[in-house]
């Protein structure tokens, strides 16, 4: 082969490749704009979403103090509320704490709050709803303690033994106690003890004090109850 001729073939080789260079540089340069598009398109994206998250996180945070700060303050408030009733319920107590030493009136706590119980002898005839004059004392002071040292509801509660009562007045002991608890009320409303504040309910005898059916038995259980909420 001669020098001429391995030059030439030389030179068309070299016409080829760029030939090739020119027509496949072309697609990689499209290709690698394209790629650097999508790159720059996801990092957009992520730091999008990293701030997104940052934000959200911080609000989560934000969110969360306030309820943390709220529960507190609700927490305090029911201490704070907690620890009034129970000083209302010991303040009543200790007002009504000489008539409960002279054994005219019993004085207990419960869930619901005050029980102040006043047996039915010391305040009405048998078989009657009519308050007797001997009772007129123990009511009033226990009147001027409710109308002065309490603003909760109170229930009056009028109970009787189990020995049927059947006469022109009362036809039951559903009568007689509700006549009886009427009377109470009645009287605490005239000594100037709000009566929004006040409910009569006779129980007759469905909640009895002392279980039995001997004499003792049956006058504890002919009560009224005057249950201060609290």
């Amino acid at each position: 082969m001669s020098v001429r001729t391995e030059i030439r073939r030389l030179a068309s080789e070299k016409n080829d490749l760029h030939k090739d260079d020119e027509t496949g540089g072309s697609t990689e340069r499209w290709l690698i704009s394209y790629s650097d598009l999508i790159t720059t398109l996801m990092v957009l994206f992520l730091a999008l979403y990293a701030l997104e998250l940052a934000r959200y996180r911080r609000l989560e945070t934000t969110v969360e103090a306030a309820h943390v700060v709220k529960t507190q303050k609700s927490a305090a408030s029911a201490d704070a509320a907690n620890g009034k009733k129970e000083a209302a319920k010991k303040e009543l107590m200790s007002l009504l704490g000489a008539l409960r030493d002279e054994k005219q009136l019993t004085l207990s706590e419960n869930a619901q709050g005050v029980e102040i119980g006043i047996n039915a002898k010391v305040l009405f005839r048998s078989g009657d709803a009519q308050l007797m004059p001997d009772s007129l004392g123990v009511l009033n002071q226990v009147a001027a303690v409710l109308k002065n040292y309490s603003s909760s509801n109170i229930f009056v509660e009028g109970h009787s033994d189990s020995v049927p009562i059947a006469n022109a007045k009362y036809e039951s002991n559903w009568e007689l106690s509700s006549a009886r608890a009427g009377a109470v009320v009645r009287f605490l409303v005239e000594r100037g003890v709000e009566p929004h504040r006040l409910a009569a309910i006779g129980r007759a005898d469905t909640i009895p004090l002392v279980i039995g059916d001997d004499e003792a038995a049956r006058a504890a259980d002919r009560r009224v109850v005057i249950l201060v909420q609290y």
